[in-house]
């Protein structure tokens, strides 16, 4: 397998990440997960999720970011876990991330503090009202659900806003939205 090192630091935490063909965003950190990093809302402990991991640049940010959170990061194809695996292997973060081969939140018994995604723009909405529906159910009271939009802002909005009582848009650049749902 052709691998790649991404190479970036996003608030002075350096990711140094194992990439390769067929995973989003093989050869560099994109704008919208940046965007998300740079505007991330996460609790003081608990447990959180990286939802469509991809290799893993958000949940191992968020690993790096604050050791006191446990992160599941999950994602349905089976190279991105793979390669997603293997990056918690070099950052040796066994011990509080686990990599799970899943389609979003099914069937996970888990209770979550926040829950984040750059979810593909090919999922569609039908990715985004499960995502809202699982991640409602998970999350703790005060809990958070962060998202990357890309010119469908008004979309998520609308389903976002079936869910959770409180939803914002925290960034808009270039196309990109940041939106941040929380559940009270």
């Amino acid at each position: 397998m052709n691998e790649f090192v991404v190479n970036d630091v996003v608030n002075g935490i350096p990711l140094s990440l194992i990439s390769s063909y067929g995973v989003f965003s093989k050869k560099k950190l994109d704008l919208g997960t940046r965007m998300l990093l740079e505007n991330i809302v996460l609790p003081e402990e608990g447990v959180v999720a990286d939802i469509g991991c991809g290799y893993g640049p958000i949940g191992i940010y968020i690993a790096l970011k604050n050791p006191n959170l446990k992160i599941y990061m999950i994602d349905i194809d089976k190279k991105a876990v793979y390669l997603a695996e293997k990056n918690v292997k070099r950052y040796r973060l066994e011990n509080r991330v686990i990599v799970i081969r899943n389609n979003i939140l099914e069937n996970l018994d888990i209770q979550l503090n926040g829950a984040y995604s750059n979810p593909p723009l090919k999922a569609g909405k039908e990715f985004i009202e499960k995502l809202a529906q699982q991640s409602y159910e998970r999350l703790l009271h005060n809990g958070v659900l962060e998202v990357v939009v890309y010119k469908g802002e008004k979309n998520v909005l609308d389903i976002f806003g079936k869910y959770f009582n409180e939803v914002k848009i925290v960034k808009r650049a270039k196309g990109y939205s940041i939106i941040l749902a929380v559940k009270n």
